[in-house]
C-alpha cells in the first residue's frame, strides 16, 4: 500500500485538490476581469452611478460637519465630481463612508455629502480626495 506508484498518485491528487481550492477561493474573493479584488464583474464604467446623484444636497447635510467634525466648504468652493475623480465603488477598501470628509446621510434618502465635493455622495464610492478618518475607533 505504500509503494512508490501509490505515493505518486496520492501526491498528484493532493496537487489537483490544492489547485482547485485556489481557483475556488479566487472566485469567492470577487476577482474582476482585470484581477483586481472588488473590480466590477459587469465591466461598468467608473461613473455609472452619477446619474442617480443630485447636484444639490439637503440643508441638513449642507450645513453639517463631516464624520470627523470638518466643516463643509462654501458651495462655490466645492470641487466637482469630475475634478475630484469621483468613482462609483470603493478602491482597495477606501470609500467615502470611511473618509474624513464624509457627511453621513441625515435625511434617510441613502445619500450623504462631502465637505470637499459638490452634490450627493454615496458612502460606497471613492474619489481622489479620500483621506482616512481621524477619529476612527473612538466610539464609532
Amino acid at each position: 500500500m505504500d509503494d512508490p506508484e501509490h505515493r505518486e498518485t496520492r501526491r498528484r491528487l493532493l496537487e489537483l485538490a490544492g489547485t482547485g481550492s485556489v481557483i475556488a477561493l479566487a472566485g469567492c474573493l470577487d476577482m474582476g476581469a482585470n484581477g483586481t479584488p472588488g473590480a466590477p464583474l459587469d465591466d461598468r464604467p467608473v461613473d455609472w452611478c452619477l446619474d442617480m446623484l443630485d447636484d444639490e444636497v439637503p440643508e441638513e447635510e449642507a450645513t453639517a460637519p463631516s464624520i470627523d467634525g470638518i466643516e463643509r466648504r462654501d458651495e462655490d468652493e466645492l470641487d466637482s465630481k469630475s475634478d475630484a475623480i469621483y468613482e462609483c465603488g470603493a478602491r482597495a477598501g477606501d470609500q467615502c463612508g470611511n473618509c474624513t470628509y464624509y457627511i453621513d446621510d441625515r435625511t434617510g434618502d441613502g445619500f450623504g455629502a462631502c465637505t470637499e465635493v459638490a452634490g450627493q455622495i454615496r458612502s460606497v464610492d471613492w474619489c481622489a480626495l479620500w483621506q482616512p478618518r481621524e477619529k476612527l475607533g473612538e466610539g464609532d
